[in-house]
């Protein structure tokens, strides 16, 4: 192990004050009780984001107003104002650092110490990066959080498209992150093979010598988009911030579908306000971190923002969207995602039937078709991909069971599901320097806290969110479905473990802090 009394002695406070300020937000973050509804209160307006989070400049992408006051903590915004504040007076961040170790679990060990691990595992090595010749992508196009990028198209055939990226400004010293990869049909085995990548190294194909580079660059491509777009502008900007200012707007508190969404999306400005302040500013985590210079990070997500489709919250309709249908392929990750919707739809099913007995019902309901009609308004592209354009029990049932589908299973896919697959930056790095180096000290240090910091503790699917029924009738219902995601998590505990398999057991009930 490197000896670390030879590093800069001002990185060495440097590093200790910031690892011990994950620890302390680790240790010192609990879940959030959630209370009953209470009134509607004054209504949440969508303002663009530069009037609405200090410090921020983006003004294509609409987020709530204000924070509600149930909702509101006054010392964790103090807390986090004040982090922020010391991004520019004592920043973990120092120029000049050497790179990590060639060893990545040296690098790992040096950068996740003793005091990270008494209150979090370190992260696992997945079998898909395990071995000389790992990672495959076609291994990866299937069976990883990276599932989410393959597509069929007539034109292209199967393959991922991360070239947009190549249109936003790196930073100095990096290489340009737009890329494409095509896979053939490996019919007999059951499975996709890379047999090609368009990137800044040229057409790479696997005879060529720059192989090996053109697979990293495209994961490092692959690993800024899940975090910047998939998760945090899709997960939290386009469709969270949306359900919570419809949700609160438009139910009355005592509406049954506001106590079946409430666990699901209650925090949900309060923790967007918090968590887009720490990432996006100045010296925030994505700018240190990952490829992007600010201007390019804020005209990403600026520019993403509008590509976003509400299908991708349905797997089944997504994998239909990406021309999947007809693939003949072992699909576990795709599996895995349809097994778990499958069970968040039935039980909004069961809410809604319980509740309106009859389509006509739903139909006459006003606060429900004004809350389609402002979330048909607010989500890029809006709702239809779901709903297929109807207020019936059916297309309100699936959407309900999309969105806790956004809440729970994509939230941890698309980020702390990442945490056995983005610290190993051997294989999947966040930065590909132009002269060959790893990644600095700094930023690999802060990446692992980054991610250490998306593992804090946080209100359990599994939990019994009974108490918010309007009723025994609702109460049972919220009870069963607890009970279906049990069962479920005994029958995947049956299987061996894979690294990319979302359980119940791991899911939080909303994407909150």
């Amino acid at each position: 192990m490197t000896n670390q009394s030879t590093l800069p002695f001002s990185w060495r406070i440097r590093r200790g004050f910031w690892n011990r300020l994950a620890v302390v937000k680790f240790r010192g973050n609990k879940p959030v009780h959630i209370p009953l509804p209470s009134d509607p209160g004054r209504a949440l307006t969508g303002v663009p984001m530069a009037e609405a989070y200090r410090g921020i400049p983006l003004r294509a992408i609409p987020v709530g107003d204000h924070v509600p006051e149930d909702e509101n903590s006054a010392f964790k915004r103090g807390f986090i104002r004040a982090q922020i504040g010391l991004y520019s007076v004592f920043p973990p961040m120092q120029a000049g650092l050497p790179p990590i170790s060639e060893d990545a679990q040296q690098a790992l060990d040096e950068a996740y110490t003793p005091a990270h691990r008494t209150l979090f595992p370190a992260p696992l090595m997945p079998d898909e990066y395990a071995g000389e010749d790992r990672p495959d992508l076609g291994e990866l196009a299937l069976e990883s959080p990276f599932a989410c990028y393959l597509q069929h198209t007539p034109e292209q055939g199967l393959h991922w498209d991360l070239s947009h990226l190549g249109g936003y400004a790196h930073h100095p010293g990096l290489q340009n992150l737009g890329s494409s990869v095509f896979f053939e049909h490996v019919l007999a085995e059951r499975r996709v093979r890379a047999v090609r990548i368009d990137c800044a190294l040229g057409s790479v194909t696997p005879e060529d010598p720059s192989w090996r580079a053109a697979v990293r660059l495209a994961l490092c491509a692959a690993n800024n988009d899940i975090t910047l777009v998939r998760h945090q502008n899709w997960v939290h900007l386009a469709a969270g911030s949306a359900l919570g200012i419809a949700t609160r707007n438009r139910f009355s508190k005592d509406h049954p579908l506001k106590r079946l969404l409430w666990p699901h999306m209650f925090g949900t400005q309060y923790s967007n306000e918090v968590s887009t302040m720490a990432q996006m500013a100045r010296g925030g985590d994505f700018e240190t971190v990952f490829s992007f210079a600010y201007e390019g990070l804020c005209r990403l997500m600026e520019g993403t923002f509008q590509d976003y489709r509400i299908t991708v919250l349905d797997p089944r309709r997504d994998w239909t969207q990406r021309g999947l249908d007809a693939l003949a392929v072992a699909s576990p990750v795709q599996d895995n995602l349809v097994e778990l919707f499958d069970v968040l739809h039935a039980h909004a099913r069961r809410y809604v039937a319980a509740y309106y007995a009859s389509d006509s019902a739903i139909e006459s309901d006003a606060e429900v078709r004004d809350w389609l009609s402002e979330l048909d308004s607010l989500i890029p592209n809006g709702i239809a991909g779901i709903t297929d354009g109807r207020t019936t029990r059916e297309a309100v049932s699936r959407l309900i069971g999309a969105f806790i589908y956004m809440a729970a299973v994509q939230h941890d896919a698309l980020g702390t599901g990442l945490w056995n697959y983005q610290m190993w930056v051997h294989k999947a790095p966040v930065r590909v320097y132009l002269d060959g180096q790893r990644e600095p000290r700094d930023v690999y240090q802060r990446l692992v806290n980054m991610n250490y910091i998306l593992n804090v503790h946080r209100k359990q699917l599994l939990d019994d969110f009974s108490y918010l029924a309007l009723d025994e009738r609702g109460a049972e219902l919220f009870r069963q479905f607890r009970r279906e995601l049990q069962e479920l998590q005994g029958k995947m505990e049956q299987e061996p473990f894979a690294a990319w398999r979302t359980y119940p057991n791991v899911l939080e009930a909303n994407i909150n802090a």
